[in-house]
């Protein structure tokens, strides 16, 4: 066979024989295999309380865990796993336990979450948070993304809908975006945007989700706040955007948004997801249609 036409080959230096032998673990993980925060990956220290209070130092969206479910405490060079009387039980590779020192890739099941507790070395823990930011959140503003946003909110839609619980979507558009990006080119466009997201990260509650759906598009799920609150929330982050002094090129100027609301109580018991959104969506739409810089509820 002729190999005149092959590339050479590079040499690899010394050091990369070395890697597997020098690599060494940076610390304890936890990883969410599968669930409602699948992919997220969660560095522990000496003492970590897992559940899905906002209290808990690793907080699971899943309704099924308890709001304290657990424990990992590390005790000498391992890591113990208690149980704190959680309601469906914690679990370690299929056996429910009380108390449990736990194994480089151990698996435990809370609720529908399936987590590994893992040992990671520095390439593995860079492999794992960047796949966990792929997965979860946008890349130009750091909030959540749509696919991370839809999932969410079908399983928090089914427990709104159990217990009779107020559930409410803000769909939220910046008026006349398209000027800047007009004037002043994509990247000062994409450097508003961030600036956007900032300010309303800053407005919402840790239990609340925000996301990026695309554009200047903007979403927002609310939990538990009565209806008669919802449109004193939405003004109060239109105004939050009115105020921010956006740097555009050599300018400082005031955006404008629109927020469409609408609730889940308000809308039939076989709405989908996609219905739910629509609903947002249409609200929005009758904002804009009244002149934008305002907040319809559907």
């Amino acid at each position: 066979m002729d190999t005149s036409l092959e590339e050479p080959t590079t040499p690899m230096p010394l050091e990369t024989c070395r890697l597997e032998v020098e690599r060494k673990a940076v610390g304890a993980f936890l990883t969410v295999l599968q669930g409602s925060n699948g992919g997220r990956t969660f560095r522990l220290g000496e003492t970590a309380v897992v559940g899905r209070s906002p209290q808990a130092d690793v907080q699971l969206s899943d309704h099924t865990i308890s709001r304290l479910h657990c424990r990992l405490r590390k005790e000498g060079e391992n890591y113990v796993l208690i149980d704190l009387g959680s309601l469906n039980g914690t679990y370690v590779n299929g056996e429910r336990v009380n108390c449990r020192v736990l194994a480089d890739r151990d698996r435990i099941q809370l609720g529908n979450s399936l987590l590994q507790f893992a040992y990671y070395d520095r390439l593995e823990e860079a492999f794992f948070f960047q796949v966990a930011a792929a997965a979860l959140y946008d890349p130009l503003t750091g909030l959540h993304n749509r696919r991370f946003f839809l999932e969410h909110l079908q399983r928090e839609m089914a427990f709104a809908r159990r217990h009779s619980f107020p559930l409410h979507l803000l769909y939220l558009d910046l008026d006349n975006f398209k000027l800047i990006n007009d004037r002043w080119g994509h990247l000062a466009g994409d450097q508003a945007l961030i600036q956007v997201a900032q300010q309303l990260q800053d407005q919402v509650r840790r239990e609340d989700l925000l996301a990026r759906l695309g554009g200047d598009e903007f979403v927002l799920m609310v939990r538990g706040v009565p209806e008669a609150q919802i449109l004193q929330l939405a003004k109060r982050l239109r105004q939050a955007i009115q105020s921010l002094p956006l740097q555009v090129g050599a300018e400082v100027i005031h955006l404008t948004c629109s927020i469409g609301v609408a609730s889940l109580l308000s809308l039939s018991a076989e709405t989908s997801v996609q219905s739910f959104l629509e609903a947002a969506d249409q609200a929005l739409y009758q904002a804009k249609v009244q002149g934008g810089n305002r907040e319809v509820l559907l």
